[in-house]
């Protein structure tokens, strides 16, 4: 089957995280994608687990693109990197704001060599602004935005930063979702544009408490704010196993679900739980009736059924490791195998997406820094091999093989 972006080519100048989970996407949905990496290598080159000079972290968010590696400090290498995006679709950067017009690569520098160019700028703190020039990454921009300190202030106060960068990982989604309207609207227009995303405002976008803690009013004293899921029991069955239960025990509905799972409807008559107020003083005493009880049942299995028919929904607690070993994940395919470029492979998250006329899995292999400098030059800049030597002997572009 053909791929949904097949025909559109994505510059991918960015490192890390946000700006390549973004070309990713664009990747598995079809897009070729030319990763463009400075002499000294994206950053997450370096991390560990690590084999065969690649590590895992950038072969999950890099497989499958091309790479090139241009040294911006010699005016030819952005000269072919202007060339290069003269032949494309999309530019994804995710350097400080005014770092790519420094270079001569900023969008209003390109649109006018390439008017249909889409251009996406991820940045902490958006392109315009007092704080443009802030340095962001994604703990310090959880911070700013609120989750942070939310997600402290369910836990008394006790404040740690998010072992995920939601900041970079939803931004890259949500930059991969303009560029794909703009592409849309291209279409119509026959026109490029500009795309301003920054990883604040992302994080305020996706937060879906943030209604409430911009909410001055007050709310009836009946009803659960905004649902609340810190609050959702975490319970243990009596082999170890643990179980989340979604959903409030002292909202209106909830509540009586509950009882009736522990066979205890004489708790609707208890002065401690006669309504939600109370049932919220009273959380930590439910919470304990809760647990106590979840020890007398067998397993996760068990009391998952036992949920499920009072309209209740359970999941286990497991790893990573734990999921992939699933009947589920088995048969949904979520988990696949990447060459590791050393004869062997690497398990990573397959793509998401199930497409009934398209595909959209993962493709091609991780590639080292610079590995496709000659190929991409040569097929779409029409250098010779002369050239393309000179230019690698003269520093303008760099590559890195395996080191033993």
């Amino acid at each position: 089957m053909t791929r949904p972006l097949e025909g559109i080519r994505v510059l991918d100048f960015t490192r890390v995280l946000a700006g390549p989970h973004a070309a990713r996407m664009l990747c598995d949905l079809g897009a070729e994608v030319i990763k463009s990496e400075p002499p000294e290598g994206d950053l997450t080159r370096f991390g560990q687990p690590r084999l065969n000079s690649l590590a895992t972290y950038f072969i999950q968010q890099n497989v499958g693109k091309l790479n090139v590696s241009l040294n911006f400090a010699d005016a030819r290498a952005v000269d072919l990197a202007r060339r290069l995006v003269d032949k494309s679709d999309v530019v994804i950067e995710n350097f400080r704001p005014g770092v790519m017009s420094r270079l001569g690569l900023g969008y209003e520098q390109l649109a006018e060599r390439n008017p249909r160019l889409v251009y996406a700028s991820i940045s902490g703190y958006g392109a315009t602004g007092p704080w443009v020039d802030r340095r962001a990454y994604a703990p310090v921009v959880n911070a700013e935005a609120g989750l942070t300190k939310h997600q402290g202030d369910v836990r008394n106060g006790d404040y740690a930063n998010d072992p995920f960068s939601h900041g970079d990982v939803y931004t890259g989604m949500e930059a991969a979702a303009g560029i794909l309207a703009a592409l849309f609207q291209r279409e119509r227009t026959g026109r490029g544009q500009f795309i301003d995303i920054s990883m604040a405002e992302t994080l305020l976008y996706v937060n879906e408490h943030a209604h409430d803690q911009l909410w001055e009013g007050d709310v009836p004293a009946d009803w659960i704010r905004s649902f609340q899921p810190a609050d959702y029991p975490v319970l243990t069955t009596r082999d170890g196993s643990i179980v989340v239960v979604s959903g409030h025990p002292a909202s209106k509905t909830n509540f009586g679900w509950f009882c009736g799972a522990m066979q205890r409807n004489d708790l609707l008559n208890d002065p401690r739980f006669l309504d939600v107020p109370s049932r919220l003083a009273h959380l930590d005493d439910f919470t304990e009736l809760l647990r106590t009880w979840a020890l007398t049942i067998e397993n996760a299995d068990e009391i998952e059924r036992i949920f499920a028919d009072h309209h209740l929904a359970t999941g286990r607690l497991r790893s990573v490791s734990d999921i992939a070993t699933t009947e589920w994940a088995r048969h949904r395919g979520v988990i696949t195998e990447v060459s590791d470029r050393g004869g062997g492979t690497v398990r990573i998250p397959q793509s998401p997406w199930k497409f009934s006329d398209a595909d959209v899995r993962i493709r091609g292999i991780p590639k080292y820094r610079g590995e496709d400098n000659d190929d991409v030059l040569r097929s779409l800049l029409n250098l010779d091999d002369s050239t393309l030597r000179s230019f690698a002997e003269e520093g303008v572009t760099s590559s890195h093989s395996p080191t033993k």
